[in-house]
């Protein structure tokens, strides 16, 4: 659970950083409206949290984890295609609000199902576990970033859609792995 949600803090930032950047110099977007862009993402995994402590407790424990990652991973990609100047942006946007939900989904279910398998005495260490993962994989895949994006002479398609790639990529790993959150009696 501390990788899954390690992986899901590497795909949201990393996507993350680039889209104001992207969204300036690629489509002409003032830092307001890039930043508006972000927000949308921020209010959509307030939505996707809200929605989540309403839902019923799935049949699988990864079922939640599974489907945040998913959501992720496909707003993730959808975001990437706004490097083409024939996609329109709207497209982009509501790809990263999908990516939002998808944190919604992901971020609280995972620290309940953390709590509810760690021991009494253990709960503090693994809580801390989780943050110090998200900073971890966050940290690195921010580092990437940056290395890819002060490669060129200048920022641009390409180095955006490595960028985004990679998030995505991050994502998609944690799709293959959420099915191994297993709750065992």
């Amino acid at each position: 659970m501390i990788g899954l949600r390690g992986l899901a803090s590497a795909a949201f930032a990393g996507a993350e950083v680039v889209i104001p950047l992207m969204l300036s110099r690629e489509r002409g977007f003032s830092p307001t409206a890039a930043g508006l862009v972000l927000t949308v993402g921020a209010v959509s995994w307030s939505v996707g949290s809200w929605v989540q402590g309403r839902l019923a407790a799935p049949r699988s424990a990864a079922t939640l984890p599974r489907v945040g990652l998913t959501c992720i991973t496909a707003g993730t990609a959808t975001v990437a295609l706004a490097v083409l100047p024939s996609v329109p942006v709207p497209l982009a946007v509501l790809g990263w609000a999908t990516a939002g939900l998808g944190m919604g989904l992901l971020y609280p279910s995972l620290s309940v199902l953390t709590l509810a398998l760690s021991a009494p005495d253990e709960q503090g260490r693994n809580s801390s576990s989780l943050q110090l993962g998200d900073s971890l994989f966050a940290a690195t895949v921010l580092a990437l970033t940056g290395a890819v994006l002060a490669a060129g002479a200048a920022p641009g398609p390409g180095s955006y859609a490595t960028t985004l790639a990679v998030a995505a990529g991050c994502g998609l790993l944690g799709v293959l792995l959420a099915g191994r959150v297993v709750v065992r009696a």
